[in-house]
């Protein structure tokens, strides 16, 4: 059984008032890094009835399970086909797309806790979540996440008459039809580093011009297209290059990437230049990847490249460089990505993060320690705001849908 930090404490105590007693969604805003697993082991054993845990994947889902078995709990299972077993206890742990289609089984639970409750999208219908919830109308629900907002996407005919598309970052709890409610406690990332739990961050940043890039059509991100052309061959050289200066002074290097094609070629850069790289997708099987990531835990490997895999749920204390080599538009994602590297090293007393920007992310968001969940101006509607300024219910990006696809600064 862990030892709760103080804030993780508050934070679990939070959540079970407010399970037992509100009698809606609510969220409860932790850091990447915070230990939102122990919190969620925390609650259930607090509560000590049925809970449904609902995980994003099957690797959270085991690492949170482990988190609560170590309380000497064994009335405990896991329901999930990615992982072959699909058992209910008085604790289970559930991925969505293994039981929204079967919602009558878990209709008995009282409470529910969803791990990353940002992936919930009230405005769309037919969504997994949305149907589950809808089914087993249980409305006790925790949410945990560190990114609490979403884009929200619309069209609209400017005084021309030409139809555009822009998207609008919106917290989680005033997106309607509002299911979650309210926010319960919230702890940030500088917080987590002014108290000494998280490592500080020193960003390295190159100047990008990302005019050439184009939006695809869910206007979340960059068409395949305009980013292959923008990862030329001289920009991957550049990179390995700089991760060749790096490559003595860091523990574990975790580099990602926009597609599998600029990996493949990134590390053909840095395994020709002496140095031993690996990489890690969506299509790599799952004995390589274990063995990859037992390697990298290690310390027998020292570079990673990835592309849409480690964004969540990778945790290596050791891990002391990340290499941004993937422009995006999504604030959430932006955080993940830095947020793989913030946990504290027990074998570095004074660790810190160096974060090599290559794709013009820290320039239009900041940075990851200044983003943060303010009140607005009445004190009432809870907003985002990073040094760059209020991030949320203004336009991020505008492009005209018949014409030019490009991004708009």
């Amino acid at each position: 059984m862990y030892q709760l930090r103080p804030y993780q404490q508050e934070a679990s105590d939070l959540a079970v008032k407010h399970l037992q007693e509100y009698g809606q969604p609510f969220v409860v805003v932790m850091a990447t890094g915070a230990g939102k697993s122990l919190v969620i082991a925390d609650i259930c054993h607090k509560l000590d009835e049925p809970v449904l845990i609902l995980q994003p994947s099957k690797e959270i889902l085991e690492q949170n399970f482990l988190k609560l078995k170590s309380y000497g709990i064994e009335d405990i299972a896991i329901y999930s086909a990615s992982m072959g077993q699909k058992e209910i206890a008085k604790y289970t742990y559930a991925t969505i797309g293994s039981i929204y289609k079967c919602s009558e089984k878990f209709k008995h639970f009282k409470y529910v806790i969803m791990d990353e409750c940002h992936f919930l999208s009230p405005k769309n219908i037919s969504g997994m979540y949305t149907q589950f919830f809808r089914e087993i109308e249980c409305r006790n629900v925790c949410g945990l996440t560190a990114t609490p907002y979403r884009l929200e996407n619309k069209f609209f005919k400017d005084a021309a008459g030409q139809l555009n598309y822009t998207a609008t970052l919106k917290m989680i709890n005033r997106i309607y039809p509002f299911f979650f409610k309210k926010m319960v406690y919230k702890i940030e990332t500088q917080e987590l580093i002014e108290q000494g739990y998280l490592s500080p961050i020193k960003y390295y940043c190159e100047e990008v011009d990302l005019s050439e890039l184009r939006v695809n059509s869910t206007g979340r991100d960059f068409t395949e297209e305009s980013v292959h052309k923008f990862w030329n061959n001289i920009k991957l050289a550049r990179i390995a290059a700089n991760i060749k200066l790096i490559d003595k002074n860091c523990k574990r290097n975790l580099i990602f990437c926009s597609s599998i094609f600029q990996a493949s070629q990134l590390k053909e850069f840095l395994n020709t230049s002496g140095l031993e790289c690996e990489m890690v997708t969506g299509k790599t099987p799952k004995k390589e990847r274990e063995s990859i990531i037992a390697r990298f835990r290690a310390g027998s490997l020292r570079h990673i490249v990835n592309v849409g895999v480690f964004t969540t749920g990778f945790d290596v204390p050791e891990l002391d460089s990340i290499i941004l080599a993937r422009p995006t538009m999504s604030l959430a994602l932006y955080y993940q990505m830095v947020g793989r590297g913030v946990r504290l090293d027990p074998a570095v007393k004074s660790k810190v993060l160096r974060v090599f920007d290559f794709a013009g992310i820290v320039e239009r968001m900041g940075k990851v320690e200044t983003i943060k969940i303010t009140k607005e101006v009445d004190g009432f509607r809870d907003r985002v705001e990073s040094e760059r300024g209020i991030m949320t219910e203004i336009p991020l990006f505008t492009f005209q849908v018949k014409k030019d696809m490009g991004f708009a600064q």
